[in-house]
């Protein structure tokens, strides 16, 4: 190798751009497979997007690394990789709580990649009626965040429509006040309800006088701001550039490790894969003791409960006030004989009982709060 630093560096762009010839020969030759699987699993009537077998690709591509990339470097490589081939197959629609620039929107893109038509609607009850019409091949709610808690009306959307979790993915949350306006003149704050929650300490201490009002979307939000004096929008950078708004405050949130967790949503059941999770929405009977027996029938079964929350029964036809339904998270395979048993006895147990998904525990990307 030369001594001389330029004629080196061009001898390691050569070889890099060698290496990338080979790379694309090797994604042309994937994409051609990927083809050939296409048409066989539309003649089989199979699923084009199938969570646990991509999961399985991208933790067999972490494992044959030697280190150099850091694992979520590969996954979010591999991510694109696959749902570029999977485009391939079919362009898959995927409905999520809009408008674009959103962290559902985000959250979306981090499963699908760039080859999916995104449908944008407006409030996660729609994401589960499209998805449980057919409307969309699959939909993207938020379910829970580190700081504000579960999300109500994706537990309430799970009563109304007969969807399945089959995934679930995780965005790390960084929230921003956006106006045109400086911090001394805003006068409301405009946001989505999980937001305004995220962020109501840093409220209460650099805005107290600042009303808060609720929208539909961060990135609602940020258009409302954009169109009022005095206002401002809580939302990401990216809202602020497309509405022409400046970031007055970065990093707003009341937690550093900020997160929140998003179900994919299908029409589909999962098979078990050795190392699932499960999630069960129940109503109990109205006796003494009637929640303490559901929470023995677990243990008893060996069941590992990780979550529970408890919600007023929204779904339920029949509810009337007082009445709540419990959302439930443990895991293993609704077809482990274990969890199966489980839920056959917490049935015997309840009201209403209604298993809303099994997915994989260890998709990259997926993280329990």
């Amino acid at each position: 190798m030369s001594n001389d630093p330029d004629r080196r560096l061009a001898e390691h762009r050569l070889k890099i751009d060698e290496i990338d010839r080979q790379i694309v020969d090797l994604l042309d030759d994937r994409a051609a497979v990927v083809s050939k699987v296409g048409h066989e699993k539309s003649a089989s009537g199979d699923p084009v997007f199938v969570p646990t077998r991509e999961a399985e690709v991208i933790r067999r591509a972490i494992a044959v690394s030697n280190g150099s990339l850091s694992g979520e470097a590969i996954s979010a490589i591999f991510t694109q990789i696959i749902a570029a081939c999977r485009a391939l197959e079919k362009t898959l629609e995927v409905a999520y709580l809009g408008p674009p620039m959103t962290f559902s929107h985000g959250a979306a893109r981090k499963v699908f990649g760039e080859s999916a038509d995104y449908v944008a609607v407006n409030s996660i009850d729609a994401i589960f009626a499209q998805v449980s019409r057919g409307e969309a091949d699959f939909g993207v709610v938020p379910i829970e965040n580190t700081a504000a808690g579960m999300v109500g009306d994706s537990i309430d959307g799970f009563m109304r429509h007969p969807v399945d979790v089959i995934a679930e993915t995780s965005e790390r949350i960084v929230h921003n006040l956006l106006s045109n306006s400086s911090l001394e003149e805003i006068q409301v704050v405009y946001s989505h309800p999980q937001a305004l929650a995220q962020c109501q300490d840093w409220l209460s201490q650099n805005l107290p006088a600042a009303e808060r009002s609720e929208v539909a979307s961060t990135a609602a939000a940020a258009v409302r701001a954009s169109q009022e004096p005095r206002s401002a929008a809580i939302g990401l950078e990216a809202a602020a550039t497309a509405n022409g708004l400046s970031v007055v405050r970065r990093n707003i949130h009341d937690f550093s490790a900020n997160s929140t967790r998003f179900f994919l949503l299908g029409n589909r059941s999962n098979p078990s894969t050795g190392n699932d999770r499960t999630a069960m929405i129940f109503a109990v009977k109205d006796r003494v003791g009637a929640l303490h027996e559901v929470l023995g029938a677990l243990r008893n079964r060996d069941v590992n409960l990780s979550n529970m929350q408890s919600r007023p029964a929204r779904g339920l036809h029949d509810a009337v006030l007082g009445d709540y339904v419990f959302y439930a998270e443990f895991a293993g395979h609704r077809n482990d004989s274990n969890v199966a048993a489980a839920i056959a006895d917490v049935g015997a147990l309840c009201s209403t009982v209604r298993i809303i998904g099994s997915w994989p525990a260890d998709l990259p990307g997926a993280q329990v709060i």
